[in-house]
């Protein structure tokens, strides 16, 4: 769902300067500016920005962080030494996505028990905010090059890191999905997502060429009624481990705890099992199982049948991941969810 600078609430969220506008003639102006990327900004050219706003901050780079992949991003420090995130988008979608995913950040920062950024400054062309304590649980870009470097065991989570995400995953399963849809989170229905997850299908099918089989399997998770879940819930929509912000282990040798998550692009009101999906892909079915067991003792509720659904639906990410390609010319992603889609195609031959 697209959302226009006219759809969302006119009142900004704390903190947050010159993202909404209190008249239409405001909203045009800002509506005929947010397509324009500018490819020729340097990070002194952006932190030039951020000074302009009220907000001097310093950093050595010469050149952009280039690991995201919506964003360039700047890592800066202010007069007293914290550390901040300067990010400028890298295309046009990303500039009309971040004005949702600024509402979104007002509704769920208070209602969490782990922090997420809290955004000082944004514009159509730079986003700031003072970044977030801890490391992520995977590293995509580890210091001096290389491949991902975990800062966890994937096969052995520790159960305070268990604990902790299962207390973030429970407390957003909670939030009431029409305050969500209030205060400008995006929503859809489980029809809606269901008949989403089947226009990704068939407008990937020819580029991805899945096996019978697992177009088979795909076309019997849609058509099966009793694995679909009958309520909807505000869900994070990209967590993996690399937005999982961990503190250290503490002194009784019970692992990371989650202290904050990060990126909250893809955030919306839709059927509830994203988020474990994409735990299931990272982790495995026991880790899975004992997520859900968690957060049931936190007071969530799940369906029968969630933890099928949750597999099939990982199942059928890269089909998600190719129509999001494919949409952005992220050629890059679409190797990424052929891989993806061979490590399932192994993993269906075996059972």
């Amino acid at each position: 769902m697209t959302y226009t600078l006219r759809d969302l609430p006119a009142i900004a969220p704390p903190g947050v300067a010159g993202v909404f506008f209190a008249d239409d003639a405001a909203c045009d102006r800002a509506n005929a500016q947010e397509h324009v990327v500018n490819d020729t900004m340097t990070p002194a050219d952006l932190l030039e920005k951020c000074r302009a706003a009220g907000l001097p901050l310093t950093t050595d780079q010469e050149t952009f962080d280039q690991t995201g992949l919506d964003f360039r991003v700047v890592h800066a420090r202010d007069d007293e030494g914290r550390p901040w995130i300067v990010r400028t988008p890298r295309r046009p979608d990303v500039t009309q996505a971040a004005l949702v995913e600024a509402r979104v950040l007002a509704f769920v920062g208070p209602r969490l028990p782990v922090p997420v950024p809290r955004w000082r400054i944004h514009t159509p062309e730079v986003i700031a905010y003072a970044r977030l304590p801890g490391v992520p649980a995977i590293d995509i870009a580890p210091a001096g090059g290389g491949p991902p470097r975990w800062n966890l065991d994937p096969a052995a989570l520790p159960a305070r890191f268990l604990d902790t995400a299962a207390a973030t995953y429970a407390a957003l399963q909670r939030l009431s999905v029409d305050e969500a849809a209030a205060a400008g989170v995006p929503s859809q229905s489980i029809d809606e997502a269901r008949a989403e997850q089947r226009r990704f299908m068939e407008d990937t099918r020819d580029v991805l060429a899945p096996s019978e089989k697992l177009w088979a399997a795909w076309q019997r998770w849609l058509d099966d009624d009793r694995l679909w879940p009958a309520r909807s819930a505000v869900v994070h929509g990209d967590l993996h481990p690399g937005h999982m912000l961990l503190g250290a282990d503490d002194d009784a040798g019970d692992g990371q705890a989650l202290v904050g998550v990060l990126d909250w692009t893809e955030a919306k009101v839709t059927e509830p099992s994203v988020d474990f999906a994409m735990f299931y892909g990272c982790f495995g079915a026991d880790a899975l199982r004992e997520l859900v067991h968690r957060c049931e003792q936190r007071g969530a509720s799940f369906p029968a049948g969630f933890l099928a659904h949750a597999q099939a639906r990982w199942r059928a990410s890269p089909a998600a991941g190719a129509a999001w390609a494919q949409r952005t010319g992220q050629l890059g992603v679409l190797d990424h969810t052929r891989a993806m889609l061979a490590t399932i195609e192994d993993d269906l031959a075996r059972e």
